[in-house]
């Protein structure tokens, strides 16, 4: 699941870079690991050094997790994937408009983020999913066929191209990009499941029609758009700024 503040899942937490929180707040990123880790890097507490949120904290982890980026010299770098209550300590001292409206954005995006990470643990989400990858396997053996088809009517290259074909039609009818299937709410791999299975059943028939290879795309196209009129997702599976 994207979204275009940088929150993320990680560990079955929803986190935000330091990095992002840098750049969104218009701080240097050193000064925001200065804020979270102090100027006691080590174990040991070294007196008149500043210390970080992560000394005062215990289990510092569940607030900020070390973590490592390369720069643009391709060197590893220090950064800390900030919880909800990590990123909520970290902003806490941020003052000003702009601050707070961020601030307000991030609240909204960490509840859709947590709320999507526990609606994937549910049973529902699971057979749902179980069922779509059944569903996939049959649409896979039915475009096998459709290759063949296709290719009785002159067609070239169908045969490499077909499943990307029409598995970016079902992609672009939902609003979500190749891979983001496995992290796709529930609702959205419910429509999934149903357009594929809308799709093996109209090649089958237009196939037992003798209608041309390229025309039934159209029809899946023309069926998938019809289904999508009534099968509400909102322009935002993707939590937005």
């Amino acid at each position: 699941m994207k979204n275009d503040l940088m929150i993320f899942e990680h560990k079955e937490h929803a986190v935000v870079s330091s990095r992002t929180v840098s750049d969104r707040f218009g701080k240097t990123h050193s000064e925001v690991l200065k804020t979270i880790h102090g100027e006691n890097r080590g174990e040991r507490h070294v007196p008149g050094l500043i210390d970080g949120i992560r000394s005062s904290v215990k289990t510092p982890d569940l607030y900020f997790m070390k973590s490592r980026y390369e720069d643009a010299y391709g060197r590893s770098q220090p950064e800390y994937l900030c919880t909800r209550d990590g990123f909520s300590l970290l902003v806490m001292g941020f003052t000003g408009k702009e601050a707070l409206e961020w601030k307000l954005k991030y609240i909204n995006a960490f509840n859709q983020m947590e709320a999507f990470i526990q609606e994937r643990k549910s049973s529902e989400w699971l057979v749902t999913r179980k069922q779509g990858k059944l569903i996939r396997r049959m649409e896979t053996d039915t475009l096998a066929n459709l290759v063949e088809y296709a290719e009785a009517q002159g067609s070239r290259n169908m045969r490499k191209r077909v499943y990307t074909i029409y598995s970016q039609l079902v992609n672009s009818l939902v609003g979500i990009q190749s891979g983001e299937r496995e992290t796709a709410p529930f609702k959205t791999i419910s429509v999934i499941a149903f357009l594929e299975d809308m799709i093996l059943h109209t090649v089958d028939e237009e196939m037992q029609k003798g209608t041309h290879y390229k025309d039934i795309y159209k029809i899946c196209k023309a069926n998938g758009e019809q289904i999508m009129r009534f099968a509400y997702l909102p322009a935002a599976q993707k939590l937005s700024a």
